[in-house]
């Protein structure tokens, strides 16, 4: 444990030579938050979301709070491989795995701490209606999905060399996965082709989870199936990570 609260602490050191990139992480989200919540409501309102849009965008924002902290994350990851530091810190005396875990555990803290700004921002100016006793869980949903985006994410930064091969790479997912999913809108209301691609989209089961905690948006069996498909999708992004961390790193 002591290993994977070194690379923590590392990792939060990292972050205080260039403070910008945790504001953006947690500060972003909620401009998307205000700014959308409160300019949407006019258009979508109750009768396409079921609730109003605020409530109903509020558990979108929170999963955006996981993907761009582990996006941006990862990126460090990157930085590492390409200067050479990281073929350093894989000489010192503890499992490769701890690496992935150390990291995770100061990006799940993070999350964590976005997702409580998003949420006190939605209730104090956004007027969301939301029982604290929704808190734990939608917590656990955002520490989970952190840990799933940034396990995948550094799956890909293992992988590619060059920056604009993974800036293209990363930015394509990131405008994909958030766009062909349920965050911003209900999922049938896309086009009837692309609804399936957003229902297949991890984010919409996180999401829908989170939405389910906040407000018991979907049923109970639908929320039971995309639990346990999300659980499942963390634990092989972490098996691909941890196989590549563990294979041979050029």
């Amino acid at each position: 444990m002591k290993f994977i609260l070194a690379v923590a602490f590392r990792e939060y050191r990292i972050r205080l030579t260039n403070p910008i990139l945790p504001l953006w992480d947690v500060l972003v989200p909620v401009v998307y938050l205000l700014v959308f919540g409160a300019s949407l409501e006019r258009w979508l309102g109750l009768g396409a979301t079921g609730t109003d849009y605020p409530t109903f965008f509020l558990a979108g924002v929170l999963s955006m709070v996981t993907f761009s902290i582990a996006m941006n994350s990862s990126y460090a990851f990157f930085e590492d491989l390409q200067s050479g530091v990281f073929h350093e810190i894989l000489t010192y005396p503890f499992p490769r795995r701890d690496l992935l875990l150390g990291k995770l555990l100061f990006n799940a803290a993070l999350g964590v701490v976005g997702a409580l700004v998003c949420v006190a921002a939605g209730i104090l100016v956004l007027k969301v209606d939301l029982a604290l006793a929704a808190l734990p869980a939608l917590m656990l949903w955002v520490a989970l999905g952190t840990a799933a985006w940034y396990f995948l994410f550094s799956w890909f930064s293992l992988q590619m060399r060059g920056f604009n091969t993974y800036h293209t790479t990363t930015s394509a997912m990131y405008l994909l996965l958030m766009f062909i999913s349920n965050l911003f809108y209900p999922a049938d209301r896309l086009p009837e082709g692309v609804v399936w691609l957003a229902r297949a989209n991890p984010i919409t089961w996180q999401t829908d989870l989170l939405r389910y905690h906040a407000y018991g948006a979907v049923s109970p069996q639908l929320a039971q199936w995309e639990a346990a498909a999300f659980v499942a999708f963390v634990l092989g992004c972490f098996w691909l990570a941890n196989h590549k961390l563990n294979g041979t790193i050029e």
